[in-house]
Parts: structure tokens; C-alpha cells; sequence
């Protein structure tokens, strides 16, 4: 019973820290891009999927933000250094997926997310 207790407040306590990133999710986005541009430059940034469309759940859904950059590195491992560094910026534990694309790169996303609601940030 006592370990049920415990493991439920956990789970609220996970819970309350996602719930801060939906709620405030324009807030966040915004200190991506501009942390993204410190990183890149010249960037686009772009929220997308079920938190732009309010059809979400802090405990199970994401928060897709896709970052276009001509100056996007075309190495993963050096992609993924920017990603860390976004992410360790913004907090851990957070739902943030962020997705690191090139101009060219954007055109496959640009197919799909202009069929859906999104955000320019």
C-alpha cells in the first residue's frame, strides 16, 4: 500500500512538470528559437502536432518543434550536440521533441505539416 502511495504522488509530480511545458508551450518555444538562433543563426522555427491543435495529454503526448537553419550542420552527432544544449536550456524532464532540419530537409516536413495546424514561432 505504502509503495502504491508513493508511486502514485510520483507519477502526479511527473505529471505537474509536463503539465507546465503545455501550459506555457508558446512561452518555451519561443526561448527555443531564440537559443536556436544564438546556436544557428538565421532560423525558422515551426510547433507542430497535437499541442497546436489542443488535442493533447501531458502525461502521453509531445511537443514537436521543427528548427530550419541554412547554417543546420549536416552531421547527426553535431546536430544532436545542438539538441542537447536546446534541451539541458529549457529544463529536463521536458516534452519537448525537437527536430533539426536544413532547407532542403524542410521540404519533406512542409508536406505534412501544412496539412495540419501549426504555429510560426
Amino acid at each position: 500500500m505504502r509503495n502504491r502511495f508513493r508511486a502514485a504522488k510520483l507519477a502526479k509530480k511527473a505529471y505537474m512538470r509536463r503539465k507546465k511545458y503545455f501550459d506555457n508551450w508558446r512561452y518555451y518555444a519561443k526561448v527555443i528559437k531564440d537559443f536556436a538562433a544564438k546556436e544557428l543563426g538565421e532560423v525558422k522555427v515551426i510547433v507542430f502536432g497535437s499541442v497546436v491543435k489542443g488535442d493533447y495529454h501531458p502525461a502521453l503526448s509531445d511537443i514537436d518543434i521543427l528548427i530550419v537553419s541554412p547554417n543546420m550542420p549536416e552531421s547527426n552527432l553535431e546536430r544532436a550536440k545542438i539538441k542537447v544544449r536546446i534541451l539541458d536550456r529549457i529544463g529536463k524532464w521536458n516534452p519537448f521533441e525537437i527536430h533539426l532540419v536544413s532547407p532542403k530537409e524542410y521540404e519533406w516536413y512542409r508536406k505534412f505539416i501544412l496539412l495540419d495546424k501549426y504555429v510560426e514561432v
